[in-house]
């Protein structure tokens, strides 16, 4: 996580929540770095510079538990690195200092917004569809490859909004 100092200047602080931290939001964390890169022409590392910071967070996440070996491999597969990540439990000062929390299930944003009601319109629901993007813990390799896409699509689409004034 950064410094306060960092964070407060960020101009988009951008918060992935699941349940433990270990597949769907680091993967998540990890696509939206490599696409908003890709839309704004940089290197992933180059995104705090320009203002962008991008982490993720469980609701029931152990601390610094790996991802998970699935994860990882599906990561790979799309030249990423998820091998270093450790999972960290939602805070309150993530929550305070996040312009935008992407969930992967309704119940994670509202959980969110029953603890913190006063942050509640930052909290919104990855899919655009309106659906949970399901949890493939315990699954096969097919069903993370197929969360992981379910994520890209989604994440095109926040960051087509969210850059459409860069375009």
């Amino acid at each position: 996580m950064t410094s306060s100092s960092q964070a407060k200047n960020a101009v988009l602080r951008v918060l992935f929540v699941c349940t433990g931290n270990t597949c769907r939001s680091p993967m998540a964390e990890t696509l939206f770095r490599k696409l908003v890169a890709e839309k704004l022409d940089c290197r992933d590392w180059e995104l705090r510079e320009r203002g962008i910071d991008v982490f993720s967070a469980g609701i029931a996440a152990g601390e610094s538990d790996p991802a998970t070996r699935e994860a990882v491999q599906i990561m790979q597969e799309q030249k990423l690195d998820l091998s270093q990540h450790l999972s960290q439990q939602v805070t309150a000062p993530m929550l305070e200092e996040s312009t935008l929390v992407l969930t992967m299930t309704d119940r994670h944003r509202r959980f969110l917004a029953d603890s913190r009601p006063d942050l509640a319109d930052r909290f919104h629901l990855l899919n655009r569809t309106g659906h949970d993007i399901a949890d493939p813990i315990g699954g096969t390799l097919e069903d993370y490859r197929y969360c992981a896409q379910q994520i890209g699509e989604n994440l095109q689409l926040w960051i087509d909004e969210l850059f459409r004034k860069e375009a």
